[in-house]
């Protein structure tokens, strides 16, 4: 709820903390929200950011900070710019969660009323946003974002990269090794993120992003401090903090190979409030095409865009196989099942069973021509892929006829 900013200076601690919140509301919009929360912490005098409101369907979530003393009792100025201690933060959420209609004051995760986590499917699935996934896949690797994801991808090629395209706001997925390196940009309103997947990273994330940052939604002080006093002194410190990127995490990217003078860059592009220039700045960090950050705003879809609709993971699979069947070639097309005609697969499974019949038929198993385990692989094999031919064969060619 309330956390120590960095060190000052000298190395000495902070005189204050920051306590960060948000109130959640059943509006879709929060312009009324935002005003009724403005206007209650100038009544009260808090020295405190008030973060432009997030749509997140059907609810919407504004952020803010306050600044508090080690005790955690509220930091407010007067008009003069003389700054008090006021109520402690916990009473004082609760206060401001009643005053405004909230219907949580969230303190990470937690409702300060009630003291029980927030739970609600709304707030972990929102409705609008738009999120950008860059890098090299194909139109079955992104049937399978859309069957994991159980939404809709629209997938398009430029020259810069494959593009794949979800509506709606959503900050990670899972992706296999094979698409690696990768980077998504997500957007839900004034908020944006980016997350990253490196070619080298650990294993143990299981395909889910090495990195990623979400920036600060844009925040204004509640109060205008008179310039020189000690308010002034705590809203800027607030804005200083409030906009500061993590240089701990940034630092870490070195185990994936970036360099520190890239690193440098990211110290920079990485603060602030978030911004589609934001976003151009670190894809260009990246060696990508800045035009590319174009695409989280909305109506900049080309016309060769495919939708990709989620399918049952079965009929996933079977896409992504037929996908790659059509793209096999030479070697690759002899041992895709799905990369021969129905009825030649047919005809090539009955081959293959009649001779891995004949070798079990034939064979002396006294005197065997090759050794007893070297003529049982052999078979085996033989065995099983005659059957595999002959059932998927049998349920295209069955398909076929059918449509």
């Amino acid at each position: 709820m309330a956390s120590s900013p960095h060190p000052g200076p000298g190395g000495e601690s902070p005189q204050w903390l920051i306590a960060s919140m948000a109130l959640i509301f059943d509006e879709p919009t929060g312009s009324d929200a935002h005003r009724r929360i403005s206007e209650t912490l100038r009544a009260r005098q808090s020295i405190a950011l008030l973060a432009e409101p997030v749509s997140w369907g059907e609810l919407c979530v504004i952020e803010m900070v306050l600044a508090v003393n080690a005790e955690g009792f509220i930091v407010m100025a007067d008009a003069d710019g003389n700054t008090s201690f006021g109520q402690q933060i916990e009473g004082f959420a609760i206060a401001l969660k009643r005053g405004t209609g909230a219907r949580w004051a969230d303190f990470d995760g937690v409702d300060a009323e009630s003291g029980e986590p927030i739970d609600d499917a709304a707030l972990e699935y929102p409705t609008g946003g738009r999120s950008v996934l860059l890098g090299s896949f194909k139109g079955s690797e992104v049937a399978l974002f859309a069957g994991a994801t159980k939404t809709a991808w629209q997938h398009f090629s430029t020259q810069h990269g494959d593009v794949a395209v979800h509506e709606g706001y959503m900050p990670e997925i899972m992706l296999s090794r094979a698409t690696f390196p990768a980077i998504m940009l997500s957007r839900l309103g004034p908020r944006f993120s980016m997350v990253f997947w490196f070619e080298g990273q650990n294993r143990k994330l299981h395909g889910y992003p090495g990195f990623g940052h979400g920036w600060s939604v844009a925040a204004a002080p509640v109060l205008d401090t008179v310039p020189g006093t000690d308010a002034a002194e705590v809203a800027d410190f607030l804005s200083r903090e409030w906009l500061a990127p993590d240089l701990e995490s940034i630092a870490e990217l070195t185990e994936y190979g970036i360099g520190e003078d890239v690193i440098a860059q990211l110290n920079e592009a990485l603060g602030g409030s978030g911004s589609v220039d934001k976003l151009r700045t670190v894809l260009k960090i990246f060696g990508r095409d800045e035009s590319l950050a174009d695409y989280v705003e909305e109506g900049t879809l080309p016309e060769a865009a495919v939708l990709v609709e989620p399918k049952s993971l079965g009929s996933t699979i079977a896409s992504g196989m037929s996908a790659d069947a059509r793209e096999a070639t030479g070697i690759r097309k002899f041992f895709n099942v799905l990369a021969w005609r129905p009825r030649t697969q047919v005809i090539w499974g009955v081959v293959e069973a009649l001779v891995a019949l004949a070798l079990v038929m034939l064979t002396d198993w006294q005197q065997p021509w090759l050794p007893f385990w070297a003529v049982a692989l052999i078979a085996a094999f033989w065995g099983v892929d005659a059957l595999t031919n002959l059932v998927v064969g049998g349920w295209r060619l069955w398909g076929k006829r059918k449509a």
